[in-house]
């Protein structure tokens, strides 16, 4: 409320996208989504794996609200869980994408490629290995085929 109240001019929010607070904000307060972009969040996205450019829709926040360029945050799935489980949950979503991608908006723009190409926080898991293997995805993205781990399942593991 501290942008309703004149008390703050701009505030940065790293959220998922649309977002309550922020459609308060600017439904309650007059408030609008701005552009950031440029050199300092490249050397951002740069310097930190964990940082993305990304964008908010045009629309999403009512009818007049234009598409904005801006930074995120990648998200990742982390898991111990037995391998031919995660292949089957990584099946499930890849082998049905455009309904993965219709269940949120934030979901829209993303491409399979991005989401085991970009941002990985912890190796992949033998379970996602083996699915991305059977698409010829890693090959053709020059990512090593051989999981970090011996198939022991202790460490946490990434699946996209």
């Amino acid at each position: 409320m501290e942008l309703c109240h004149g008390n703050i001019d701009a505030m940065v929010y790293t959220v998922g996208h649309p977002n309550d607070s922020v459609a308060q904000a600017i439904r309650l307060c007059n408030a609008s989504l701005v552009d950031v972009q440029g050199d300092f969040v490249d050397r951002l996205v740069g310097a930190y794996p964990f940082f993305t450019p990304a964008w908010i829709a045009g629309g999403l926040y009512g009818p007049d609200q234009p598409a904005v360029r801006n930074f995120g945050v990648n998200t990742t799935l982390v898991t111990t869980a037995d391998p031919d489980l995660i292949y089957r949950l990584v099946a499930s979503v890849f082998d049905n994408f455009q309904r993965f991608k219709a269940y949120h908006p934030a979901f829209g723009m993303l491409t399979p490629q991005e989401m085991f190409q970009e941002g990985l926080t912890a190796p992949l898991h033998e379970g996602a290995l083996r699915y991305y293997r059977e698409q010829g995805w890693l090959e053709d993205a020059g990512i090593p085929t051989e999981s970090a781990e011996s198939g022991t399942g202790e460490s946490e593991t990434s699946t996209m």
